[in-house]
C-alpha cells in the first residue's frame, strides 16, 4: 500500500512539474512586444490626433503586440533631447517623432533604429544616410493664399504670424510672394516664444483684414489668443490644420491630422516587416479638406456660405468641426 501511494505521489509531482514547464514554454514562446517611441514636441490637439491615428492603425495592423512610449516635450528643446535619449536607453524598436524639427533632432541622435517622421519633410540627402521615412503633410502657402483670395477677393492686407523656426522662413517668403502676385500685402509678425502672441495680438495693424497661421507648431499651440483678437476685430483667423479650427480658428485648408498618423503607421508596418526605411518613398498627403468652425466664423462675422461655395468649386470636402470633440475626427 505504501509503495502504491509512493508511486501516485511521484506521478503527481511529475504531472505538476510538466504543467509548470508547459506554462514556462508558453510564456517564453509568446511574442515580445514591439516598442515604439512617439515624441510630441508641444501640446496641441493636432499632435494628439496624429498620435491617435498612428497608435490605432499600427496596433490594428501588426500581428504581434506593440507598446507605445509617448514622450511630451512641452515645447522644451532640452527636454525633447533628454526624452530621445531615454527612448534610446530603453532600446525602442522604432521612433515616431512629430514635426520636422523633432524629426531632425531624432535623426541626428539615433543611428541604429528606424525613424518615421510624422508631419515632417527633410532633404533626400538626409534620408539617404539614415533609417528614415517621412510623411509630408505640407500644404503650400501658395495654395492657402489662393484659396483665401478666392473667398475674399476684396482683401488686400493679411497678417501672417509665425515662429522663428528655420522651417518657417521659406514658407513665409512663399506666402509673401503669393500674396504680392494677387495684390495682397502680407504683414509678417514673428514670435520667438509663446507669450509673444499676446503682444502681437494687441498690436495688429488697424488695416489688417485677416490673420493667417501656417503649419507652425509653436503658433498653433497658442491659437486661442489669436482667436480672441480675431473675434474682437471681426476679421477671419485662417489656419492650416483641423486642430486649430477646433480651438478657435475660423477655417483652415489642410489635411486631417488623424490621417497623417494613419499613413505613418502604414509606413511603420512596412519597416517592421523588413523593408528598409530609406527605400520607402516620402508619403505626400494630397487629399485636402476645408475645416470650418461655425461658432468662430459667426464671432468673426464671416460669410460661411462664401467659404463653402469656394470649397465646392475647388472640390474640397467641407468638415464642420464646431461640435466635434478633440480626438474624434478621422
Amino acid at each position: 500500500m505504501k509503495r502504491i501511494l509512493t508511486y501516485i505521489s511521484l506521478i503527481s509531482l511529475l504531472f505538476i512539474a510538466g504543467c509548470d514547464n508547459n506554462k514556462h514554454t508558453t510564456r517564453s514562446n509568446a511574442p515580445k512586444p514591439i516598442q515604439v517611441g512617439i515624441i510630441i514636441p508641444i501640446e496641441h490637439p493636432a499632435m494628439d490626433e496624429i498620435t491617435r491615428g498612428f497608435e490605432e492603425t499600427l496596433a490594428a495592423n501588426l500581428k504581434q503586440p506593440v507598446e507605445f512610449q509617448v514622450m511630451r516635450a512641452q515645447g522644451d528643446i532640452n527636454l525633447q533631447r533628454s526624452m530621445i535619449l531615454q527612448l534610446q536607453n530603453k532600446g525602442v524598436d522604432l521612433y515616431a517623432p512629430i514635426a520636422t524639427a523633432t524629426t531632425e533632432m531624432t535623426a541626428a541622435m539615433i543611428q541604429d533604429r528606424p525613424i518615421v517622421g510624422l508631419a515632417a519633410l527633410l532633404p533626400d540627402s538626409t534620408r539617404a544616410h539614415r533609417q528614415l521615412a517621412l510623411v509630408d503633410d505640407e500644404i503650400t502657402p501658395t495654395q492657402i493664399i489662393q484659396f483665401i483670395h478666392a473667398v475674399y477677393p476684396a482683401k488686400t492686407q493679411l497678417t501672417l504670424v509665425y515662429s522663428n523656426n528655420d522651417k518657417m522662413a521659406p514658407q513665409v517668403d512663399e506666402a509673401v510672394a503669393a500674396g504680392k502676385a494677387l495684390g495682397i500685402q502680407v504683414d509678417k509678425r514673428m514670435i520667438t516664444a509663446l507669450p509673444d502672441l499676446y503682444s502681437i495680438a494687441q498690436s495688429l495693424s488697424p488695416q489688417t483684414q485677416g490673420i493667417l497661421v501656417l503649419k507652425d507648431v509653436l503658433v498653433v499651440s497658442g491659437i486661442a489668443t489669436l482667436s480672441q483678437t480675431a473675434n474682437q476685430k471681426h476679421i477671419p483667423l485662417i489656419s492650416a490644420d483641423d486642430g486649430s479650427v477646433q480651438n478657435g480658428s475660423g477655417f483652415a485648408l489642410g489635411v486631417k491630422e488623424y490621417q497623417i498618423g494613419v499613413e505613418g503607421a502604414k509606413v511603420a508596418v512596412q519597416i517592421l516587416q523588413g523593408t528598409p526605411a530609406a527605400t520607402i518613398p516620402t508619403v505626400k498627403m494630397t487629399k485636402l479638406s476645408v475645416f470650418i468652425n461655425t461658432k468662430a466664423l459667426n464671432a468673426q462675422e464671416q460669410d460661411i456660405a462664401a467659404i463653402e461655395k469656394q470649397a465646392a468649386k475647388d472640390h474640397y470636402a467641407v468638415v464642420d468641426v464646431t461640435n466635434e470633440q478633440v480626438g474624434t475626427l478621422k
